[in-house]
């Protein structure tokens, strides 16, 4: 258990007392030694911790890694996408997330803007391209990803604790961050203190409550060693209320995938068995993400 710590509710802070409702093939405590092949990779065997619905309804791991695993794990990484298809993709997926913004970007040219989990730069781009006169900072515990994302911005940490005390932003942006962080409420205390009056927070994160989730129960592809606990509106909101911020909106994402990357995961996730296809065609949908905003 060296590695391993009991964790309370990240929101209520109240002690995991029911049985756990999502259970892995495979429980990482009895059977399996954390390594990073097995941080990054999708396994047609279902490997996470269990996962608990606590009272205030979130659902949550009541144990996961300690820190210092987690900063071991997350800081040699390959990116999140790899090849030209999925690069793409990744791109058409969060120009949508940027045109729930432009409205922010393009009010206030000298924008300070800080993305938390930059990975390989996609979304920055865009946003730089949107606003070419933003100030920008990036955070990414993955050092692997430093050097394309200083072509972007000189202004890169891998911790968010390194940020200057004294910068404050107009715009936050954490894509598929939170859902990755044991303890959401203090670091979302600290991107509150990080706004100016009136700056924004948005994030995306995957929706447990979603059509997906509920057709492909623990095969659903969010469970997974990353996540210590994942959201539905209304636990992300209750979050965000407890620190009295303001809800702009929440929203389903569409993401775009190549049919046959999307072929090969569902068979993956149902049967567990690996079949590659050919790329066929790109298809948006909206499988199981939501975006917020909220605002000081």
């Amino acid at each position: 258990m060296k590695d391993f710590k009991i964790q309370n509710c990240p929101i209520c802070k109240s002690n995991i007392k029911n049985e756990a409702i999502i259970k892995p093939d495979i429980d990482p405590l009895k059977s399996l030694k954390i390594r990073k092949k097995l941080w990054t990779i999708f396994q047609s065997e279902r490997i996470f911790f269990p996962y608990h619905r606590c009272q205030c309804g979130l659902l949550t791991n009541k144990i996961f890694l300690k820190e210092k695993m987690l900063k071991h794990l997350y800081s040699d990484m390959s990116d999140n996408v790899h090849s030209g298809e999925d690069v793409q993709n990744d791109i058409k997926t969060k120009n949508g997330y940027l045109n729930q913004l432009k409205d922010i970007l393009y009010k206030k040219k000298d924008l300070k803007f800080l993305e938390i989990g930059a990975d390989n730069g996609n979304f920055l781009s865009l946003v730089k391209k949107t606003n070419p006169k933003v100030k920008s900072i990036v955070v990414e515990p993955n050092k692997r990803m430093h050097k394309k994302l200083k072509s972007l911005t000189n202004k890169v940490y891998n911790d968010i604790k390194k940020v200057p005390k004294n910068e404050k932003f107009d715009l936050i942006v954490a894509i598929h961050v939170f859902d990755h962080v044991p303890n959401f409420l203090r670091f979302l205390k600290i991107l509150k203190n990080k706004l100016k009056k009136g700056g924004f927070i948005y994030g995306v994160v995957h929706d447990e409550k979603s059509v997906m989730a509920k057709i492909l129960g623990n095969r659903w592809p969010a469970y997974r060693l990353q996540h210590p606990h994942l959201f539905n509106p209304s636990t992300i909101n209750k979050a965000f209320l407890k620190l009295k911020c303001n809800k702009k909106f929440i929203k389903k994402t569409v993401n775009f995938f190549n049919f046959g990357f999307l072929l090969k995961h569902l068979i993956m996730a149902v049967f567990k068995k690996k079949i590659n296809f050919p790329n066929f065609f790109t298809i948006g949908l909206k499988l199981g993400n939501f975006s917020f905003l909220y605002y000081k």
